[in-house]
């Protein structure tokens, strides 16, 4: 028996910048096809999406991202990927949803003698109809019982989880600053069930794909650990067809044998929770000591980590960290190096400030030591 191919950060890391498309953005019309590629667009900040897509697709402006999630319905957004936001392609959304019941933790605990009787009056509440969170709760109180409007009209929203799990509800287009829901199945046009551990296999291999070599415990932690035994995701690797690598001693698996890419030269504005960042679970080459410190004092950061910070990264390794503020007629962008830069990553950065002006059509004006 051979034994495993050897790669190394460097090479693991231009392989993970290409399939993210951080290093050759794809064309406007592959927008979809990104958001497939890289298993979802995390979508807990909407402005965060939208950044998240920029930094991916050429050309793209933030009305694009809007016209194929509202207009178009290419896109759905819903709660997927740890339980949070994200932005699916529309025809996948099936699939993610079977996924998520592979694991468990389909019905609230809270509910559990309530949750048919919820699901079907959401449905019928949804039927046809864009509804706000408190125009939702009034229904289905209506139906079931007055019980149901506080669990359903809190921020928390408790039993719009077993709903989503169910396939019976989606985020609709928002009515001015506020969100609806939508029922699932006429929102993307029909709706056929998938069996539940094939999606999860399916989402294990486009995980690999994009975010491998990985451990199991990498895709655990990826996809949600909350009910998703450790065991089981070994049991699923093992299942599958990996070939295994070694990354600088230590073992992990990808989907077959491939040539990496080698050293690259890339420089990005990523936003909080870049899906480059999320899949990326080995943060200790991924955010070195100096920017680490930068996180700990950053907004966000310093209460979530990595995940909420905004980041610029360097060669698919975070430089520093950046803000951006909007105005009507510009957007602000500070970006804080934590080290010297080069004059061609300097280029990079001013270069990443003009794409984002023109995502916003607001004049990019950029403040970098």
């Amino acid at each position: 028996m051979s034994s495993p191919r050897s790669l190394t950060w460097n090479e693991v890391r231009a392989r993970r910048l290409a399939r993210s498309h951080l290093i050759q953005r794809a064309p406007l019309e592959q927008l979809v096809e990104v958001v497939r590629t890289v298993g979802g667009i995390h979508a807990q900040v909407m402005g965060s999406a939208e950044l998240q897509l920029a930094a991916r697709v050429e050309g793209i402006t933030q009305d694009d991202v809007r016209e194929a999630l509202w207009e178009r319905r290419e896109l759905v957004k819903t709660w997927t990927l740890r339980g949070t936001l994200h932005l699916h392609p529309a025809d996948e959304l099936p699939s993610w949803i079977a996924a998520r019941r592979a694991v468990g933790g389909d019905k609230e605990e809270q509910f559990p003698e309530h949750a048919d009787e919820v699901l079907a009056a959401i449905a019928a509440a949804l039927d046809g109809r864009a509804l706000l969170r408190e125009e939702l709760a009034e229904e289905v109180a209506r139906r079931v019982g007055e019980w149901a409007r506080e669990p359903l009209s809190s921020g928390w929203g408790h039993l719009l989880g077993p709903a989503v799990a169910a396939g019976r509800l989606c985020h609709g287009p928002p009515r001015g600053t506020r969100i609806t829901f939508v029922r699932a199945d006429q929102w993307i046009g029909g709706w056929v069930d998938v069996d539940p551990a094939q999606a999860l296999a399916d989402v294990a291999r486009r995980y690999l794909a994009t975010y491998g070599p990985a451990r199991p415990q990498d895709f655990r932690e990826w996809f949600t650990s909350r009910y998703f035994r450790p065991a089981a995701a070994r049991m699923l690797f093992a299942q599958m067809e990996l070939a295994e690598v070694e990354v600088e001693g230590r073992s992990a698996w990808w989907l077959g044998d491939e040539e990496p890419l080698g050293q690259v030269v890339t420089v990005r504005l990523l936003p909080e929770y870049d899906v480059y960042v999320m899949g990326f679970r080995e943060r200790e080459h991924l955010v070195p000591p100096a920017v680490r410190e930068q996180v700990a004092v950053h907004g966000k950061g310093r209460y979530e980590g990595p995940a909420a910070t905004p980041f610029l990264l360097v060669d698919g390794v975070c430089a520093g960290v950046w803000s951006r503020k909007r105005s009507a007629r510009k957007v602000e962008l500070t970006v804080e190096p934590a080290r010297k830069l080069t004059k061609a990553e300097r280029s990079g950065v001013e270069q990443e400030a003009e794409r984002i002006g023109a995502f916003f059509r607001l004049e990019p004006r950029l403040t970098l030591p």
